[in-house]
C-alpha cells in the first residue's frame, strides 16, 4: 500500500526531482484544518458559537459574568491545550525525545485531530452536554494538532533552506485554495473535508520523513545537546518571541472586529486576497536579497493591519471587513514566515528541531489565545462607550507599531545557519557554473563541529584555508586576476569552500547576484570548479 501511495506522490523521474512531490506539501492540509475550523467558518459554525458573547448579553441584560466565563471557555480551551502540548514538548524533548522519534505518534496525531474534529460542531440543547462534547473535541485536537505542527517543523528543519523557503510559501497558497473550496460546501460535508485534512497531513508525513531526515535531526539535536555552550531554547530569540506573541494577538484582535459571521463571498474574496498576498510576500522574499525572514512578515503585515484598523476608525462596523481581510491574510502569512524562521533557528544550533518548532507554534497560539482574551474582556467595555472600537484601534495600531520597531532592530532575526548543522543529502554537488537556482544548499557531515551561530558568518571550516598566509594568498590572487572589490568578497568565501546561498545571505545579495559574481571569478582565474579554485590558494 506504501509503495502504491509513493508512486502517485513522488516524483516518476530524474527530470522532476527539482519539482516537490505532494508528500512534501503536507503541512498545507495541517494548516487548511486549523484555518477551516478555528480561523474561518468555512468548515460550518462551532458548537461554542451558538454561546451568547459578552456584546449579546449584556444587550439582553444577562449575567455578563457567567457570558464571558462561557465565551472564554469555548474560545480558550482549544489553544490552551496546544500550547500546553507544545511547552511539553519543549520541557520533555531532551529527556523522551522528539515527536518524530515515535512512529505511533505519525498515526496517533492525525488519527486524533480528525476523530475529535466533528465533536466541536455538535450542538445539542443541553448546555452541560454540549460543553462536555465541545471539550472533548478542543483537547483532543488540540494536543493532536499540536504534535503535527511540531512534526512538520521538525521537517522544515531538515531539509536544505532553498527548499524549505520554496515548499512553504505553496503550502501555505494551496491551503488558501483548500479553505476556499471548503467554504463553498453545505452542511455537514465541509465538517467530513476538514476532519479529512488532518489524516491527508499525516500520511504526507509518514511518505516524506524518510530514513535520512530522521538521521538528520537526529544529528541537529545531537549537535544542540553536547555543544560547548548549551543554552536554554529561548536564548537565542531575543525580542523576536514577545514580537510574535504581541503581534499575533493584535491580529488575532482584528479578525474579531466584524459584528457578523464573515461568510460566503466576502470570505471567499478574503481567501482569495490571502493566497495572493502570500504570493507577493514570498516571490518578493525570494527573490530579494535576503530570503524569507521575520523582516519581511513585519513589512508587510504592519502595514496591512494598520489599514484595517483605520477602516475601523473612518468607517466604524462598515470598515470592520477590511480588518477582518487584513487579520486573516496577516495569519497565513504569519504561519508560513513562521515556519521558515523557526526551522533556520534550529538549523543554526539554537535548539533541537522539535523544541525549535513547538516554540515558534507556541508563540503563535500563545498570541492567538491572548488576543482572543483580551478581545473577550475588552468587548463589553466597547459597546458601552460610543467610541469604544476607535479607542481599540488607535491602541492596537500603537502597540503593533512599537512592538514592529523593537522588533526590526533585533539584528538576531536574521539567522546565518551553519553549514555543518546538516546531514549531506547528496553524494556529490555540482560545480557552480552550472548549478540552478534551485539546488539545494551545500551542506558537511553531521559530525563535523558545531560552530557557534553568534560567530562571524566567514568562519572557516575544517576543510578551507583559515590562516594568514592563505588569507594574503587570497588578496594576491584577486589583485592578479583583476578581481573587483565584490568579486573579491565572493572569491573569498568561495575559497573557504562556501554555498552559493551561504554567500548569498553573508554579502546580503541576491542568489543570482552571487552566482554571476561567481562565473566572472571562474573565468578569471581560468578555474571550472570550486575545488580547483581552492586547489589554486593552497598553491
Amino acid at each position: 500500500m506504501k509503495e502504491r501511495f509513493e508512486t502517485w506522490l513522488a516524483p516518476q523521474n530524474d527530470e522532476r526531482r527539482e519539482v516537490a512531490p505532494l508528500r512534501q506539501l503536507g503541512w498545507a492540509f495541517l494548516l487548511a484544518w486549523v484555518f477551516c475550523v478555528f480561523y474561518t467558518n468555512a468548515a460550518g459554525v462551532l458548537s461554542g458559537d451558538a454561546i451568547p458573547n459578552a456584546g449579546e448579553a449584556a444587550a439582553s441584560a444577562a449575567p455578563i459574568p457567567t457570558s464571558i466565563g462561557a465565551a472564554l471557555f469555548y474560545a480558550v480551551l482549544p489553544l490552551a491545550a496546544s500550547v500546553a502540548t507544545l511547552a511539553a514538548i519543549v520541557l520533555a524533548e531532551p529527556r523522551i525525545g522528539s515527536p518524530t522519534s515515535h512512529r505511533p505518534l505519525f498515526v496517533v496525531a492525525p488519527a486524533l485531530t480528525a476523530a475529535s474534529t466533528p465533536f466541536m460542531f455538535v450542538s445539542v440543547a443541553d448546555p452541560g452536554l454540549n460543553a462536555l462534547l465541545f471539550g472533548i473535541g478542543a483537547v483532543a485536537t488540540g494536543i493532536g494538532s499540536a504534535l503535527l505542527w511540531a512534526m512538520w517543523g521538525e521537517y522544515y528543519a531538515v531539509i536544505p533552506r532553498d527548499r524549505s523557503e520554496w515548499l512553504a510559501p505553496v503550502s501555505a497558497v494551496s491551503a488558501a485554495l483548500i479553505v476556499l473550496l471548503v467554504s463553498a460546501m453545505d452542511g455537514w460535508v465541509p465538517v467530513a473535508v476538514a476532519a479529512a485534512l488532518p489524516l491527508l497531513s499525516g500520511l504526507c508525513f509518514h511518505l516524506a520523513w524518510t530514513p535520512e531526515a530522521a538521521r538528520t535531526e537526529e544529528a541537529l539535536a545531537t549537535a544542540h545537546r553536547f555543544a560547548a555552550e548549551r543554552r536554554s531554547p529561548l536564548a537565542g530569540l531575543g525580542r523576536t518571541g514577545f514580537g510574535i506573541l504581541v503581534v499575533f494577538s493584535i491580529v488575532s484582535i482584528a479578525g474579531m472586529m466584524s459584528a457578523e459571521r464573515v461568510e460566503g463571498i466576502p470570505l471567499q474574496a478574503i481567501l482569495l486576497f490571502s493566497a495572493l498576498m502570500m504570493a507577493v510576500v514570498a516571490a518578493m522574499a525570494i527573490s530579494g536579497p535576503r530570503r524569507i525572514s521575520l523582516f519581511f512578515l513585519y513589512r508587510w503585515i504592519c502595514p496591512t493591519l494598520v489599514i484595517g484598523f483605520a477602516a475601523v476608525i473612518l468607517f466604524g462596523q462598515a470598515g470592520a471587513l477590511v480588518a477582518v481581510a487584513a487579520s486573516l491574510g496577516g495569519r497565513f502569512t504569519f504561519c508560513l514566515i513562521a515556519q521558515i524562521y523557526f526551522a533556520n533557528y534550529a538549523a543554526a544550533g539554537r535548539a533541537t528541531p522539535a523544541q525549535a518548532s513547538s516554540l515558534g507554534w507556541l508563540f503563535v497560539h500563545a498570541g492567538d489565545l491572548l488576543g482572543l482574551v483580551l478581545w473577550i474582556v475588552l468587548e463589553p467595555l466597547m459597546l458601552a462607550q460610543p467610541a469604544g472600537l476607535t479607542a481599540v484601534s488607535v491602541g492596537c495600531i500603537v502597540v503593533l507599531v512599537t512592538v514592529t520597531m523593537a522588533v526590526m532592530g533585533e539584528t538576531s532575526t536574521f539567522l546565518r545557519i551553519p553549514e555543518a548543522a546538516k546531514d549531506r543529502f547528496h553524494e556529490h554537488e555540482e560545480d557552480l557554473v552550472t548549478e540552478s537556482p534551485d539546488a539545494h544548499d551545500a551542506v558537511d557531515q553531521p559530525d563535523a563541529p558545531q560552530p557557534d551561530a553568534s560567530a562571524p558568518a566567514a568562519a572557516p571550516t575544517s576543510a578551507t584555508p583559515s590562516d594568514e598566509r592563505s588569507g594574503a594568498r587570497i588578496d594576491e590572487i584577486a589583485r592578479e586576476a583583476g578581481l573587483t572589490p565584490r568579486e573579491a568578497e565572493v572569491f573569498a568565501l568561495l575559497a573557504q569552500g562556501r554555498s552559493i546561498p551561504y554567500i548569498r545571505d553573508e554579502l546580503i545579495i541576491s542568489r543570482e547576484t552571487a552566482a554571476t559574481h561567481a562565473k566572472h571569478i571562474y573565468a578569471k582565474l581560468g578555474v571550472h570548479s570550486r575545488q580547483e579554485l581552492i586547489d589554486l590558494v593552497r598553491r
